[in-house]
């Protein structure tokens, strides 16, 4: 295959695929897979009530584990977004572009929900806090720790899940100065090294310091203690550039294994997969983005089950309205708890309440999505190639990212 260099030495990268390439197409299926992930999670919000049912005890089986979802969606973030960041590097509007495509991406569909509840006020009743403009400014994450109930906007409106946002804002202030600064990837790699074993040492600090409730938010909810993903993702990209994807895998393939033994080691240790148990939030933080990022690189071997999976239609279309689902969800969380009871009173029935409830709490929240995805950012989307036009982008996987970004997966 063809190559173009980025960086002097510091490695090449394939050049762009066409735009059906499966190895991309299966980036869309693990988003989707991400998103379900969290949506299994969020079923545990209603578990004291599901229990009473069987199908409420085979839904919220997995729940335990469904907000490692969020931890995919950083993991391939940090790929995608590096990859864009590494390809463009040397435009004299690298800057402008990244942000004004960033911007086009994220703000609409946020601001949107601000402005929906800001209208439902008076007719919902809400109580907002002064706290809560702290979401304008994708700072929500920090103002969590001093006021937890910024969560959700009471009585009818639940806002919590939007710190893993705010997350993903913070570094795509800081990374693309960063890349711009080193340019050199070997070092751009050792950095993201570097700075993994910072998170892993900060979060030992803060167990054993703070208290054990105020430590393990702290640890979940903040950039510094939560990047690992993030950096992960930006570390293989920079690999797959490096190495060819199967010698990669052959190279990275024990991490791998060694990070699932620790996960069901901190499993069987603790008993339970939650995030609120001082050895997941330590060791467990980063064995989970390892085993994504393996699953990421998978995907890219050609004829790989993986990438067979992950290619497939129901997953691909769940990945391309990732966004508008995780948004929604449970924007009204409090409501839909209210519905679930009606549905088990007037159906006299708790099975059957509670399965209504999911299939309509699920097709439901994916079609507000997709109609989302059609009147609020697919408008702003067309606008990229006008405002921020990619044929500065070299690099393959910097393409690739790219058409993910024009079709709406990267959140």
């Amino acid at each position: 295959m063809k190559t173009i260099s980025i960086v002097g030495d510091a490695g090449t990268l394939p050049a762009a695929p066409l735009a059906g390439h499966a190895h991309y197409r299966a980036l869309d299926g693990v988003r989707g897979a991400a998103i379900l992930l969290v949506f299994i999670y969020h079923i545990s919000g209603t578990a004291d009530h599901f229990r009473m049912s069987w199908v409420g005890r085979v839904a919220v089986l997995g729940a335990s584990c469904g907000w490692m979802g969020v931890d995919l969606f950083f993991v391939l973030s940090g790929f995608l977004i590096t990859g864009i960041l590494i390809g463009t590097v040397n435009d004299p509007r690298y800057f402008r572009n990244f942000y004004i495509r960033r911007i086009l991406r994220i703000f609409p569909l946020f601001y949107s929900v601000f402005l929906l509840l800001a209208v439902l006020t008076p007719v919902l009743q809400l109580q907002w806090r002064p706290g809560h403009l702290a979401y304008l400014f994708y700072c929500q994450n920090i103002a969590l720790i001093f006021n937890y109930k910024l969560v959700d906007v009471a009585p009818a409106a639940y806002i919590g899940p939007f710190w893993s946002l705010a997350v993903e804002e913070q570094y795509y202030l800081l990374w693309p100065l960063l890349v711009w600064l080193i340019r050199d990837q070997r070092k751009i790699m050792k950095l993201c090294l570097a700075l993994i074993t910072f998170s892993i040492l900060l979060r030992v600090v803060l167990t054993r310091l703070l208290p054990n409730q105020i430590a393990l938010y702290l640890i979940y909810w903040e950039l510094p203690t939560h990047w690992d993903g993030l950096l992960l993702g930006s570390w293989l990209t920079l690999a797959m550039s490096r190495w060819p994807v199967k010698e990669l895998w052959r190279k990275t393939r024990w991490l791998a294994v060694l990070a699932v033994a620790v996960l069901l080691g901190v499993g069987v240790y603790a008993r339970t997969f939650d995030f609120r148990m001082p050895a997941m939030e330590t060791v467990g933080f980063v064995a989970i983005p390892v085993v994504f990022s393996s699953l990421i690189l998978r995907c890219f071997v050609p004829g790989s089950l993986e990438c067979r999976i992950f290619s497939g239609r129901f997953l691909r279309f769940m990945g391309r309205y990732s966004y508008g689902i995780y948004v929604y969800q449970v924007l009204f969380w409090p409501l839909m708890i209210l519905g679930l009871h009606w549905l088990a009173d007037h159906l006299h029935s708790r099975t059957a309440g509670d399965f209504v409830y999911l299939l309509l709490w699920f097709w439901g929240t994916v079609a507000i999505a997709v109609l989302s995805y059609k009147f609020i950012e697919s408008p702003f989307l067309r606008m990229k190639e006008r405002l921020a036009p990619t044929r500065h982008v070299v690099s393959g996987l910097a393409a690739g990212a790219e058409l993910h970004q024009a079709e709406g997966v990267l959140s």
